[in-house]
């Protein structure tokens, strides 16, 4: 079930994209990512969860959107189940307008990371808030999942 979309606000964006999307040149879904996140007043965090064992994944997502025209990337790493109970970048008092998850292995997510539903809720709770969320790959399942089922 969804979060409830508080009075005043409208749900955001859920853009799953399937895998070895084209980050050099044709960007186009992933600029579409970017202008539903607000464009340039776009503040996105990318999670790299522990199913991306490529460290520089998150790095070169910060930089392809920031090149597409987000004013604000963050990348936070979740690679450890600590990782995800810190609310960091993806807080409440933050003013985020996406979230972006990156792909990997999908069966080491939920062993470490999902396991820990604060960051579920939070994600489904900014959505409804309307935060845009999305991914690619096997972060394209997440968003989803997050908003369907791991927040109940």
């Amino acid at each position: 079930m969804p979060s409830r979309v508080p009075d005043g606000h409208r749900r955001g964006w859920i853009v799953p994209i399937g895998g070895a999307e084209n980050k050099e040149n044709d960007r186009r879904i992933l600029e579409r990512f970017v202008r539903v996140s607000g464009a340039a007043e776009g503040d996105i965090v990318v999670i790299r969860p522990t199913a991306s064992r490529v460290h520089e994944t998150g790095a070169r997502y910060e930089q392809v959107f920031s090149d597409i025209g987000a004013a604000r990337v963050t990348v936070m790493d979740f690679d450890t189940r600590r990782d995800c109970q810190e609310e960091g970048p993806s807080g409440a008092s933050r003013q985020l307008s996406g979230i972006f998850f990156t792909g990997g292995n999908q069966l080491r997510l939920p062993r470490r990371c999902w396991a820990a539903r604060r960051v579920a809720k939070l994600i489904r709770l900014r959505n409804a808030q309307g935060v845009t969320v999305g991914g690619t790959s096997a972060g394209a399942s997440h968003p989803l999942r997050a908003h369907d089922r791991l927040g109940r």
